[in-house]
Parts: C-alpha cells; sequence; structure tokens
C-alpha cells in the first residue's frame, strides 16, 4: 500500500522532480545523496517520501522521531550502526533538544562525532570516524530549525497542499492496493471530506471500507459513502453547532500560516499563536482565511471580543 517508487507517490509533481534531479546527480557522481529536509504539515506523506528515497539510492533507511533523541548517547548510537550511504530519517528534528543538535553538526558536516570516554580524571575526548550518510529531517516549517541547523541541509523541499483530483486519486490507489471497488463519485466524496490530508484519505477510506462491509455489500458507491462519513464526527460531514461553530478547517490555518508567515500579525512574535478572528463568529465573521489572522497570547488577550 505504500508507494515504492516517485511514480507510485500522487501529487508533488515538483518536490518529486527536485528530488529526483538531486538523486539523479549523486548516482551520476558515484556519491552520497546531499542531506534533504522535507517540509509540509502532518500526513503529507514526508516519511513516504523518505522511504521512496532510500530506495531509489539503494541504500537502508533507519528512522527515529527528533523527541525521542532525549541524550547524547542515544545520537551517538544512532550515528554508529549507521552503514555506508544510508539514510538517516529524523521525523520532526526540529524537536531535538539544543544539546543534541549541537552534538550532531559535526556529524553532518565532516561526518565525525566527538565522544567523552571515562568520568573524573580518567575521562578523554575521543574522535569517531562515521560512514558517509544522508540525513533526511522533516517539520511543518522551516522556521522550526534553528538558523546553525537548517543551513546543514543543502537540500529543501517544502510539500505543496494537495488539490481534490490528486485527493480522489490517493483515494482510488489505496482502493486499488486493498481489492476494494469504488466509484469513481465516492472517491471525489471522501476526498473532498480529508480537509486537504492524504492521511485523512485513507483513514476515512478505511472507516468507509468497513461500513461498506457490514452494510453495502462491500462495494463503496456515492450513497455508501455519504452514509459512511456522517457518522465521523468532523466538521465538514455536520452543520455548524454550537460547539464547533469557531473550528477552523486545516486548509485554512496553513494558508493564513503562510500569509503572515508564521509570527503574531500586530508585534511579529513566534511564541504562544492563536488563529483569531477579525470578527468574531459570534458576530457574523466567517472561518475564511480573510477573516482570520495570527496574533500571539497577549495581543489575543489585549483584542478581546471587539470588532476591530
Amino acid at each position: 500500500m505504500t508507494p515504492k517508487q516517485f511514480s507510485d507517490f500522487v501529487g508533488q509533481d515538483r518536490v518529486k522532480a527536485r528530488l529526483e534531479l538531486a538523486i539523479a546527480a549523486a548516482k551520476h557522481r558515484g556519491e552520497a545523496l546531499g542531506h534533504i529536509l522535507l517540509i509540509g504539515p502532518p500526513g503529507y506523506g514526508k516519511a513516504t517520501l523518505a522511504s521512496i528515497i532510500a530506495i531509489t539510492m539503494g541504500a537502508s533507511i533507519k528512522g527515529n522521531n527528533g523527541q525521542a533523541i532525549e541524550k547524547a548517547g542515544d545520537l551517538a548510537g544512532i550515528l554508529t550502526n549507521l552503514e555506508e550511504r544510508d539514510v538517516l530519517f529524523i521525523d520532526e528534528i526540529h524537536r531535538l533538544r539544543r544539546t543534541i543538535e549541537e552534538y550532531l553538526y559535526p556529524g553532518l558536516k565532516d561526518f565525525k562525532l566527538d565522544i567523552v570516554i571515562d568520568q573524573g580524571d580518567y575521562a578523554r575526548p575521543v574522535r569517531l570516524n562515521l560512514p558517509v550518510f544522508t540525513l533526511i529531517g522533516s517539520a511543518q516549517n522551516k522556521e522550526q530549525l534553528s538558523r546553525n541547523l537548517l543551513s546543514l541541509f543543502p537540500i529543501v523541499v517544502s510539500m505543496e497542499d494537495y488539490g481534490g483530483d490528486a485527493l480522489a486519486a490517493i483515494a482510488n490507489r489505496f482502493a486499488d492496493s486493498i481489492g476494494l471497488e469504488i466509484e469513481r463519485g465516492a472517491a471525489d466524496r471522501i476526498a473532498r471530506s480529508s480537509d486537504g490530508t492524504p492521511l485523512n484519505v485513507q483513514n476515512r477510506l478505511r472507516h468507509v471500507r468497513d461500513f461498506a462491509h457490514v452494510k453495502g455489500g462491500g462495494k463503496i458507491t456515492v450513497e455508501i459513502a455519504e452514509m459512511a462519513l456522517k457518522m465521523l464526527a468532523s466538521n465538514d460531514e455536520k452543520p455548524d453547532s454550537g460547539n464547533n461553530r469557531d473550528a477552523i478547517p486545516t486548509s485554512v490555518r496553513r494558508e493564513v500560516w503562510r500569509r503572515d508567515e508564521g509570527k503574531c500579525s500586530k508585534c511579529g512574535s513566534r511564541a504562544n499563536l492563536h488563529y483569531d478572528h477579525i470578527i468574531p463568529v459570534s458576530k457574523g465573521g466567517s472561518n475564511t482565511a480573510r477573516n482570520i489572522e495570527l496574533l500571539c497570547e497577549p495581543c489575543n488577550l489585549a483584542k478581546s471580543d471587539l470588532i476591530q
């Protein structure tokens, strides 16, 4: 079910073209691929792309999460167990602790690792040679990384938003991979309910599949998809109520984040940001990007509920 090559990965044509070019150039020179940073929201397929890159390079891939690497020893264990030309994938690389991040720098720049052996009077520094490897990191936006860490990635690619046709194609491909019969209109309906995220397409298709097997004889028709999706407690599957009228679609959040450059539209702060309605929903405001701005917590509290 998981794509193994770029041609099987639906969408992201510009990103795939950039990565395929870099891979072809590295192979032509007989070199390891440069370090890569994949930027995009959760569920967009960054881990899948990392796996495809490793397969295309003929390399093994080892994965971890930035938050899970707690000590320098954890990182040392990971790096010293790599083989020549391996791919190391660190999801949410911005979650690395600053001390761990600094420990990583010589490994990325010079493929060296400085460690301290023993303690007290017997402590002594040792420099280890690491195999040449490719680090692939992922984050939601570049601003989450320190300037020093960001500078170590020669290849930085930002994933694009998925359109309805691409999401429907993902639904059809996923259905084919698990042997499901699905009508074209049903795939379109599932795609529209997915909030623009491929992972949501797969998760909703699994739910619709279960519903179809129990209620509809196994085939996913438009009617079956509609009935199944009504069971899901999501904002786009039922009318707004008092409990969810303020909910902002993920696609709108992404648009606002890009427009406001990930900082408070009033003071420029990047800390404790909130998505704030310019005209409150209670006074007729909408959940559209033009009515929403990023505000830090102090600016949001200062504004209160006034219409500006």
